[in-house]
């Protein structure tokens, strides 16, 4: 299975996280491939942004923060380009990824979170306290529970939709890419997990995970 892991040239932290999640990869049967993405320096936004999004805030409140977010999703909309032209199933992995278990052949539709036990806790982002009481049932590939918390809260189409947990570490498919494109073509994109809802992919998790982040969270979506 191909896996591409996505860094920041010339950042000595993302450059040495990314050689770490490179080197787990491979030990765990992954063809990984290193990829410099974009950053707020190197990116040319010329896509629509969907109506009242975060993005939009973003652009209003705080220029560093937009035109990083923005490098971020491109990021994203890049590889899904990428699963479609090679009409294969592909893997993406954020630099601060650890895989722990090699992959297994998971039957999934379109999207499949690889780190779903991990997005809750520190160092995450995501280790608030209004989600500490959230626990994964199942095993295997499972759709997401009733209880999932994360939805998408902006008045636009794809609002009370599930959101990724996140984007540090996914499967996509062909079916899941194509449909991931038409929804930014028709509505326009946001940052990152915000785009990737259920409005626009079936969202799968993977139980237990075969992929954690790294001890250290370096923050570099927020531009730092």
């Amino acid at each position: 299975m191909k896996a591409q892991i996505v860094y920041v040239k010339g950042h000595e932290g993302s450059e040495k996280q990314a050689n770490a999640a490179y080197k787990s990869a491979w030990k765990n049967g992954l063809k990984p491939e290193l990829v410099e993405g974009f950053t707020k320096n190197t990116i040319h936004v010329q896509r629509n942004i969907i109506q009242e999004s975060r993005l939009h805030n973003f652009k209003k409140e705080n220029a560093n923060r937009f035109l990083t977010k923005c490098a971020c999703a491109h990021n994203h909309i890049k590889f899904w380009e990428r699963v479609v032209k090679q009409n294969e199933t592909m893997i993406f992995l954020e630099h601060d990824a650890v895989v722990t278990m090699p992959w297994a052949d998971y039957e999934f539709d379109e999207y499949l979170i690889l780190n779903g036990e991990f997005v809750f806790r520190p160092p995450n982002k995501l280790a608030l306290q209004q989600y500490k009481n959230f626990e994964w049932s199942g095993f295997g590939v499972t759709d997401l529970p009733d209880d999932y918390p994360l939805k998408y809260y902006r008045e636009n189409s794809w609002k009370d939709s599930d959101m990724a947990p996140g984007t540090g570490a996914y499967a996509l498919t062909p079916k899941g890419a194509k449909r991931l494109l038409s929804a930014v073509d028709v509505y326009g994109f946001d940052q990152s997990d915000f785009m990737i809802n259920s409005y626009n992919v079936n969202i799968q998790v993977v139980l237990p995970s075969p992929v954690k982040f790294a001890e250290v969270n370096l923050s570099t979506s927020y531009g730092t």
